[in-house]
Parts: structure tokens; C-alpha cells; sequence
């Protein structure tokens, strides 16, 4: 008889470990207790040599589903235990959580979907738990948006006010019950409630209001949005926008309450088969829908079967599609069929978790715009502690393109090339942070805009809760260098006094996270194109190529070679959004004005002319992103942006629709001093004479697109050998037009191309090369 402690690392809490590991140890006659501790899983087992050597090895090779153990460390013991030292124990037990300990940094499960077995149990009129809301065991239900502090118990999450019935305090305790020891454990009669309220529509309805009656609920819900209404639905992470996607007086009431004009919809569909009769679908697709994030994933839509209003999907060619995460997202779709299901929130705000800002803000919305839809909120009273919104994938070139990381995928670490303890910022908008430590570094959620107030207080909020939770203590603080960015002033003030802080210019940090997500060790041949960034010079950059030797230290070895040529533009939000003022600083700049004032296009714009010859209001940029704004509002595509890169994804929407691109071209020039740059001369002058030609503004769109993947191709053939990794990351390598076109181009040459996939391209993915560019090992 021998007794050992063992520790478990890894993200072994909330998700039934320690009742898997009572049921492993009571299988084999072993003998002791499992905890929480911390971050890990500590165990004194006691039994026969050959039955711990069993145990140990079932402790990896037979853990729960959405486990992972990282390391197990094991050692004898002579600990004394309840019964007295040298005695034996009598059976095995799940004993009380400490909060101390002296670990590396924990993982703490993301929120996990309805589990196959729940799923049964929902449907079984048999059981006691048919059509529960909340159905959920120790391999399903939320967990980091509903968590304050480590280890992971009932008393450190929101459960901690719901006091358990009779019947769920036996399930608790029951060998092989799937509810043993799992935390969000609850029923009808001890657990959250569902509430309903609809809105009247004139002053001569009443409020309908039902508390406590959960099937009462559902029905009202699901008899509202037949009736074409629009639903405010609390889900895991925060309230949905739920609609009917048929109706279009319905989805018009949606765009107006979301202030959202022209980007797309998501919608939920209640299973595979369902999503197979509106889009076009891969094996690999399939995989990501049925992820354990349940994130929204862009679908090529089908055309001439089952289609929804097309003011859904507007003119993109995708349905965001996703399958229910959670019961009632599960019950609705089963009644309804496919349903919008868009975050509660203004477009850049953060998604809505308190039941009475939603009541108000529903409210308001009803009174403002005098709506002919019926309004509801279906909520509860189980609190939500982090909001999360829906992640964002799609498959691009048979790999993962992950467009926006929350829901499901936070907190799960990515991996990260060195262990030192970082805190990265990121940037202001698709705002997100980390923390690194133990080669791994923990994203935060996307909160949008951080000028938008809520976003910035949760941001603020967030970056102290993920502190104290995971227990990190950075020594280096680092932000991007843009001297007006919130994000830094507030993450660096967390941070405190003690740690070093530095700065890392926007694009650099771009090509940063590719390097980091790869662990990319040698040469790079990166490119930067996004929208805006600080540059080194003070102007606004956008549209850069770095090469770095695989030699020098990476925070100051990538070296900017190549960039698009600088073009005065009006500055401001208004002079981001306005496209037609960027078209004319283009036009302006390259002496082209004349040629197309015939055309129209400045009409009106004397002021604008007049400005840009003052430099009054003015940039230089040499952003990607505003070239796109440029030629989509001479090709008359979009001609403002009333959301972030509207005007360039409506361009590849156009494009998307050509079966041939027209030929165009940049120019590439080198200076004297080995400087290169990419002009836009030729490419204006090739777009003016397609226009003349009549050529459709399709395959004009599509030859634009080209011609920047050409251009890529260019300078990688100038600046790169077949040992260079080739880096793309930013905001326009979410076309994926250009990103197709650019891939296949470079790997017919032979060269080996590294993008984003675990992390967004965009402003999402910064912190993670933040951290990595002011990592000391990062050389």
C-alpha cells in the first residue's frame, strides 16, 4: 500500500475533473481525496502500487472531454489525513477548494455549449429537467463569463446565488451522476429564472409581463417572433437581437434599432442540415460550426433555393452562420427555424449584459423610431460577469481566418515563443489585451471602439479582473505608440509604477503577431496593410513591408523597406469615413483632378481642394486601407463609411461577381538611398481608361485587387529568398479576394506564406506581436 500526492496542471477546473477523477480513483479501489487548488487539481491517493500506476496513467489518457492536462507531478506522501496518520482512508472524497497556492498560471475553461447528453435530457418528457433553460453538467454550460475568482467553485461563480434544492444536492454528490460536483448545477425549483416582457406598440397596449414561469416564457417568445417581433434575448455572454430573417419589415426594424444601415447579419440555424439548405458548406466548414465556441462562421450563400431577405445579408455573398450554443438558443430555432441573431448594442459598443439597461434601451428604441414591430426581452437572473460576444471564423484556402476572438475561445491561451510575464495593450479599436506567461499568452475578448465609454470602462474593468483571477504579475508593460491611443495611458496606469513600460509601432506589431503565432525563426519578409496605424515620421501609415534578417534583436530588427507612396489626405473621423475626399487627395496628389472632373466627381468639393492645398485639417498617409476608400468611390461603389471598411468590403463584394479581372498595375521606384515605394499613378491612370471603355466596375474591382496581390509579388521577388517567411497581416488581409490571390501567387514562386489563424489579422490581434516585440528572447 502506497500513498501519493499528485498535482494535475492544465485547464482541469470547470469541467468535471474532479468528479472524473473520484470515479477513476473509486473504479480502482484507490483511496483519499481531489481538490481545487489555485489553478490545479491537487490529489492524495492511497492503494495498491499497481492501481496508482492505473490511476496516474487514466489522469491524461482518460480525462473528461474539453480537458487538457498540460503536466502531472506526483510524489509519496506521509500527509496526515482526517482518520490520523498512518491510517488508512476509507473511500475516496471530493473535498473543499483552496484559493492558495503556489502554481503557474491556471487555465480556466471558456463557456461550453450544450453538451450531447443535456441535449437528450431537454427533449426527454420523462425527465425532470425537460425544457429547463438552464440545463447543464460538468461538460457544458457557462463558465468564464459567469466567473470571479479561482479555484472554480459554486461560491466563485454566479451560481453563488441560487441555493440548492433536495434533489440537486444529491446529484451533486451521486457517483456517476453527470452532475456530480459540477458547479453550475441547478432546476426549476433552485436555480436561474426566465422573465419575459413585451413592449406595447401604442399607448392603448399594456405591458405583458411573466416572471417565474419559464415554459410561459418560451411560448411568449416564440409566439412574438412569429408574429414578425423582434426579441432582446440574454444569452451566455450577453443579450442577442433576435428576428425573424424572412420578413423584411422586420430586419428594416432591426437596422434601425441597431443603427446598423448596411453590414450583415448573423443567423442561427438549428442544426447542420438546416445551415445546408441556404449555403454552400465544407467538411472543414462543418468543423468549425460544431467548434465548442459555436462561433459565427461566413458561408458562401446559395443562390436560387432557400433565401433569406436580403436585407440580411445585403450584398456580401456569406451568411454568417452559427448553430445554438445554450437551451433556449436550441428551443427557439427547433420552433422557428433559422432566426438573426445579432448582439444586443449600438455597431462599436459593447454587447449589453444588465437586464435593465436593456429594458431601457428596448424602451427607447420604441419610442424613437415608432416602430410597427412588436419589441420583447427574454432574460433571466443568473449574472454575467465578463460580456462576450460571438467569435468570427471562415476557412481561407483550406486554414482558419479567425475575424473576431471571444465567445468559446476566451480566456484558452495561444502559445507564445518565451515565458516572460508581459502585459500588452493592444489598441483602440477591436480592441483587445493579453497577458503573457508559461509560453502562452491569454487574449482578452473584443470590446470594440474604446472611445465609446462602456467599452472603455469593461476594457479597464477587464485588464484588473484578469489580473487578479490568473494571478499575473508582469514586469513589462507595452502599448502602441500612437501619443493619442486610450488604450494606453489606462492599461499602463493598471499595470502600476513598477514595471517597464515601452511602445511598438502598429504595423511592426502586425507582422509581430504573425511571428508569434508561428514561432517563426528566421528571416521575414512582412507585410502591414491596413487601414491607419502611428508611423515612425508622425504620419499615418497603413501600407508596409518590413524585413527582418532572423539575426538582430525583433524589437528593433524589422526594418521598413517598402510602403505605399504617402498621399495628403484629409484627416479626422470624418476624413477616414468621407471617401470621396480621400478619392480627391488621390487624385489631387497625382495630378489626375482634371481628368475626371468631367465625371463629376468633385462637384461641390471646392472647400475640400482648398484644404488639401492649405494642408489645413491634412495627413499623409500611406495606408492600404484608404487607397481601397479611394477607388471604391470612383469605381461608385461606397461613396461613405458608415461602418469600419464598408467602402472595401463592398468593393470585393463587387468583385466577387466578375468571372475576369481588368488589367492593372502599381508602379514600384526605389530611391537613391535603396528606399522603395509603391506608386498609384499607373493604377489611377488604368482605372480612368476601363472607366472610358465602359468596362464593368466588377472587373475593375477585381483588377484592382489583383494588382495589389501582383505588387506583393513584386517586392517579395525583390527583398526575399525561399528561405524568407513571408508575413501578411492587417485589417485588408481580411479580403479574401486578394488573400486567395496572394497565397497562390507566392506559393507557385515557392515561397512559404504565414498569416493569422488563431488570432484576427486586424487591430484584435496586436497585443499578442506587442508582447512578442518587447519580449527579451524574441531575437
Amino acid at each position: 500500500m502506497i500513498r501519493k500526492k499528485i498535482i494535475v496542471r492544465g485547464r482541469v477546473q470547470g469541467i468535471g475533473y474532479r468528479p472524473f477523477v473520484a470515479e477513476k480513483a473509486e473504479e480502482l479501489n484507490i483511496r483519499g481525496w481531489v481538490r481545487n487548488i489555485a489553478g490545479v487539481v491537487e490529489i492524495l491517493a492511497e492503494g495498491a502500487s499497481s492501481q496508482i500506476v492505473l490511476f496516474e496513467e487514466a489522469l491524461v489518457n482518460e480525462a473528461p472531454f474539453g480537458s487538457i492536462v498540460t503536466s502531472i507531478e506526483s510524489e509519496y506522501s506521509e500527509e496526515v489525513h482526517s482518520e490520523g496518520k498512518g491510517e488508512l482512508f476509507s473511500d475516496f472524497k471530493i473535498v473543499q477548494s483552496e484559493a492558495e497556492g503556489n502554481i503557474t498560471l491556471p487555465l480556466i475553461p471558456a463557456d461550453l455549449p450544450t453538451c450531447s447528453r443535456c441535449n437528450r435530457q431537454l427533449h426527454d418528457s420523462n425527465d425532470r429537467r425537460f425544457l429547463h433553460p438552464f440545463i447543464s453538467c460538468t461538460a457544458c454550460g457557462p463558465r468564464y463569463s459567469i466567473i470571479n475568482a479561482i479555484p472554480y467553485d459554486r461560491d466563485t461563480i454566479t451560481m453563488e446565488d441560487f441555493d440548492l434544492c433536495p434533489d440537486c444536492c444529491k446529484e451533486y454528490t451521486e457517483q456517476g451522476n453527470i452532475r456530480r460536483h459540477a458547479q453550475t448545477i441547478a432546476c426549476r425549483k433552485c436555480g436561474p429564472r426566465l422573465s419575459f416582457l413585451r413592449l406595447p406598440l401604442n399607448n392603448q397596449e399594456k405591458i405583458v409581463k411573466i416572471e417565474n414561469q419559464d415554459n410561459s416564457c418560451m411560448e411568449a417568445a416564440v409566439e412574438l417572433l412569429k408574429q414578425g417581433g423582434i426579441l432582446a434575448l440574454k444569452d451566455i455572454g450577453g443579450f442577442h437581437l433576435v428576428a425573424d430573417p424572412i420578413r423584411e419589415e422586420t430586419v428594416a426594424a432591426l437596422r434601425q434599432i441597431k443603427g446598423r444601415e448596411r453590414k450583415p447579419f448573423a443567423v442561427c440555424f438549428p442544426d447542420v442540415k438546416a445551415v445546408k439548405d441556404y449555403c454552400h458548406i465544407s467538411s472543414q466548414e462543418e468543423e468549425l460550426l460544431n467548434l465548442s465556441a459555436r462561433p459565427i462562421v461566413l458561408l458562401r450563400r446559395k443562390e436560387g433555393q432557400k433565401s433569406l431577405n436580403s436585407l440580411v445579408c445585403m450584398s456580401s455573398p456569406y451568411i454568417g452562420a452559427m448553430l445554438p450554443c445554450n437551451p433556449v438558443q436550441i428551443m427557439l430555432t427547433e420552433a422557428l427555424g433559422p432566426l438573426i441573431m445579432t448582439s444586443a448594442n449600438l455597431s462599436g459598443e459593447l454587447i449589453t449584459i444588465d437586464n435593465d439597461k436593456m429594458q431601457e434601451w428596448m424602451k427607447a428604441a420604441s419610442g424613437r423610431y415608432g416602430l410597427e414591430v412588436g419589441l420583447g426581452i427574454l432574460s433571466h437572473n443568473r449574472r454575467i460577469v465578463t460580456p462576450l460576444d460571438d467569435s468570427i471564423l471562415r476557412l481561407v484556402n483550406g486554414r482558419r481566418q479567425t475575424l473576431r476572438r471571444a465567445r468559446g475561445f476566451v480566456p484558452d491561451p495561444v502559445p507564445f515563443p518565451n515565458d516572460r510575464q508581459i502585459f500588452a495593450a493592444g489598441g483602440d479599436l477591436k480592441a483587445c489585451f493579453c497577458y503573457t506567461g508559461d509560453q502562452k499568452a491569454y487574449l482578452s475578448q473584443h470590446f470594440g471602439d474604446l472611445m465609446e465609454e462602456s467599452c472603455f470602462d469593461t476594457y479597464r474593468q477587464e485588464i484588473e479582473r484578469m489580473k487578479n483571477i490568473f494571478g499575473f504579475s508582469p514586469d513589462r508593460s507595452v502599448c502602441d505608440n500612437h501619443p493619442g491611443y486610450v488604450s494606453a495611458s489606462c492599461g499602463l496606469e493598471v499595470q502600476g509604477s513598477e514595471v517597464q513600460r515601452f511602445t511598438v509601432q502598429h504595423h511592426r506589431a502586425h507582422v509581430a503577431s504573425v511571428m508569434a503565432e508561428h514561432n517563426i525563426r528566421k528571416p521575414v519578409l512582412g507585410f502591414a496593410f491596413d487601414g491607419t496605424g502611428y508611423g515612425d515620421d508622425g504620419t499615418i501609415w497603413g501600407g508596409e513591408v518590413f524585413y527582418y534578417d532572423g539575426l538582430k534583436k525583433l524589437s528593433s530588427g524589422l526594418e521598413r523597406v517598402a510602403h505605399l507612396e504617402p498621399v495628403k489626405l484629409i484627416g479626422g473621423d470624418e476624413g477616414a469615413k468621407n471617401t470621396d475626399t480621400i478619392l480627391q487627395g488621390y487624385l489631387k496628389q497625382l495630378g489626375m483632378e482634371k481628368a475626371f472632373e468631367e465625371q463629376g466627381f468633385f462637384r461641390g468639393k471646392e472647400l475640400i481642394g482648398r484644404a488639401l492645398e492649405l494642408g489645413i485639417n491634412t495627413v499623409m498617409s500611406s495606408s492600404m486601407g484608404r487607397l481601397f476608400d479611394a477607388v471604391s468611390a470612383l469605381l461608385n461603389i461606397c461613396h461613405y463609411n458608415s461602418y469600419e471598411g464598408e467602402a472595401a468590403i463592398e468593393l470585393e463584394n463587387l468583385a466577387a461577381e466578375a468571372d475576369k479581372a481588368y488589367k492593372l498595375s502599381f508602379q514600384l521606384i526605389t530611391g537613391e538611398d535603396g528606399s522603395c515605394w509603391i506608386s498609384a499613378q499607373s493604377l489611377f491612370e488604368g482605372i480612368g481608361r476601363a472607366i472610358t471603355e465602359n468596362v464593368s466596375g466588377c472587373e475593375i474591382a477585381r483588377g484592382f485587387i489583383y494588382a495589389i496581390a501582383d505588387v506583393i509579388v513584386d517586392i517579395a521577388e525583390l527583398f526575399a529568398d525561399k528561405n524568407t517567411a513571408i508575413v501578411l497581416s492587417g485589417g485588408t488581409f481580411l479580403n479574401r479576394i486578394l488573400l486567395e490571390r496572394v497565397e497562390g501567387l507566392l506559393g507557385e514562386k515557392g515561397y512559404l506564406v504565414y498569416r493569422n489563424e488563431q488570432v484576427p489579422p486586424g487591430d484584435g490581434g496586436l497585443c499578442l506581436g506587442q508582447a512578442y516585440l518587447c519580449s527579451e528572447d524574441s531575437h
